[in-house]
């Protein structure tokens, strides 16, 4: 319990913080970081759970925030539907292939069916990109750690919840705060804060006024006229957040033959393709499916049509160092699979057996060996990083630079969501909020970077390798002592009958020994199982491959 003594304290510091927020008369620039001028406006690009927190936060803290998500409501990856991607392309597309964007801003267009050569239907897809769930995935966490915050679970629902209980979930998020497609501004006169099927083509920062332009392309379906109307206009932030997650475009493997391939279809349907489009089983009664990859995709994917196909194949590199939550993946195929090595190349088909799939066509192997009669080839191979408007973009797709809050060292205006979002997700969104209204403070520019060249408090990721608990501790030492010094909410650590939770939960479906005390603060070497074990991060599970399948 606070005395009235520490809490006119904080009181008075309260005030003063906020009469001072943009001043540096308690410390020199030289020991923090100064804006340019106050942060009033802010971009969040990207509506899963990660961007909806920190939009929610934003809003709490009286920023005027504009939310931006290509898909045509919230969710992020958890937003399912029956519509598929735009087919991949064979081989991936440049990573660092611009949008176009006309010349002349603001700008509108209406796109007739067929023009360009493209459907409407492909061309609404291609905007908005739909996500690679289907309808029977499930979490590969337990809902203790896949939870956002003010919509609890039903207290008696299962710990493994399926995609539509997260969607839902999601939303409802959403809803509490005013941030879902059909949403309006509780004050009539304020701005909007979503922008749905909106997407982000470019973003640079205008020296002049030290604040980045976003450049935006908006589609809406036109079912009166068949048309589709595409609409481009920039708005000026002096802030973004940037959370549009790690995985983004799908990763096509470069394998000889592959290519020519994924031209044959069987009855009106590609025979090899990408698992981002896979959604049901019933298709793979009776097949012979070869699923190339041995991540998380690939063997719940195996396990969602073993009762169904007739045989199961898996092409699985081998890796001399595997991490446990990998391992896990690799562990949790049907005991049906027939694992094959590495596929080597696909051998030209026939041209009279064209139109009969590619069941007559021979896949070689890495040892010598060859397979025939495959049905169906599905592509469990990852995803690649393919953020092209980000102005840090490196050639894999990652971001660099930045500070273990998130915020890009260069430039703090400019921040990621670079935490899992379901549990340090909240802290870090209030992190984002304090740091701009001037109730928290980073180190200068020059001690931020020699922490990140150092290895000090280094999260490169879009989710952070190191132990999750830790982190947490750090966050909530470093947002307290703001509040004391500056003013503003405290926060309490994460619950600790939650990590007891998660420990049973990860004793039980992954590997047992999992998370030792140490393994859980620590990066401790695992017991081996059939593979190798590496290092393990506790709590970097995520629900798609990365691109090392």
């Amino acid at each position: 319990m606070l005395n009235a003594h520490f809490v006119l304290l904080l009181g008075a510091l309260s005030a003063a913080a906020q009469q001072a927020t943009f001043s540096s008369q308690s410390t020199t620039t030289q020991d923090r970081t100064v804006f340019h001028h106050p942060i009033k406006r802010v971009a969040v690009i990207g509506a899963g759970p990660a961007g909806l927190q920190a939009a929610a936060k934003l809003v709490e803290h009286n920023f005027t925030v504009r939310l931006f998500d290509r898909a045509p409501g919230p969710g992020g990856n958890w937003f399912y539907t029956d519509e598929t991607p735009v087919r991949e392309s064979y081989p991936d597309t440049p990573i660092d292939e611009e949008a176009y964007i006309p010349e002349h801003l603001p700008a509108t267009h209406y796109y007739e069916e067929g023009e360009e050569g493209i459907t409407l239907e492909d061309r609404w897809k291609e905007h908005w990109q739909p996500r690679p769930v289907w309808d029977n995935l499930h979490t590969n966490s337990p809902a203790v750690i896949t939870e956002l915050p003010d919509v609890p679970y039903l207290p008696d629902s299962p710990w493994v919840l399926s995609n539509h209980v997260i969607q839902r979930h999601v939303r409802a998020y959403a809803s509490l705060h005013n941030l879902n497609a059909n949403d309006y501004p509780i004050v009539s006169s304020s701005p909007p804060v979503t922008a749905y099927s909106t997407r982000v083509e470019k973003l640079e920062k205008i020296e002049s006024s030290q604040t980045w332009r976003v450049t935006v392309r908006k589609l809406e379906r036109l079912p009166e006229t068949n048309q589709i109307k595409a609409s481009w206009w920039t708005e000026e932030f002096d802030s973004v957040v940037i959370a549009t997650g790690p995985y983004v475009a799908p990763h096509v493997p470069d394998i000889a033959g592959l290519a020519d391939w994924s031209k044959i279809s069987d009855a009106g349907q590609y025979s090899v393709y990408h698992s981002q489009s896979y959604r049901r089983p019933e298709r793979y009664q009776n097949k012979t499916v070869l699923i190339v990859g041995a991540s998380v995709s690939a063997s719940e994917i195996a396990r969602d049509i073993a009762p169904y196909a007739s045989s199961v194949f898996a092409s699985v590199r081998r890796h001399e160092n595997v991490p446990a939550f990998r391992l896990r993946s690799f562990q949790r195929f049907p005991s049906t699979t027939q694992f094959l090595p590495e596929i080597a190349h696909f051998e030209s088909l026939p041209s009279e057996a064209r139109d009969q799939g590619i069941k007559h066509g021979n896949i070689h192997l890495k040892n010598g060996s060859v397979l025939h009669g495959i049905d169906e080839v599905i592509l469990a191979t990852g995803y690649i990083h393919s953020n092209i408007f980000l102005p840090n973009f490196t050639a894999d797709g990652q971001p660099t630079n930045l500070h273990w809050t998130g915020h890009w060292i260069p430039d703090p205006t400019l921040a990621y969501t670079n935490v899992r979002p379901w549990t340090i997700g909240r802290y870090q969104s209030y992190a984002f909020a304090k740091v701009w209204e001037g109730t928290a403070h980073l180190p200068s520019q020059k001690q931020m970077r020699e922490d990140y060249d150092n290895g000090k408090y280094h999260f490169r990721g879009l989710f952070s390798s190191a132990p999750a608990e830790a982190l947490f501790r750090q966050y909530v030492a470093w947002l307290n002592n703001e509040s004391l010094e500056n003013g503003g909410r405290f926060v309490e650590p994460w619950p600790m009958q939650n990590r007891e939770v998660f420990v049973y939960y990860s004793e039980r479906e992954w590997i047992k020994g999992y998370t030792t005390l140490a393994n859980f603060t620590d990066f401790e070497q695992l017991p081996s199982r059939e593979w190798p074990t590496g290092k393990a991060d506790a709590w970097d599970a995520i629900v798609y491959d990365d691109h090392d399948w």
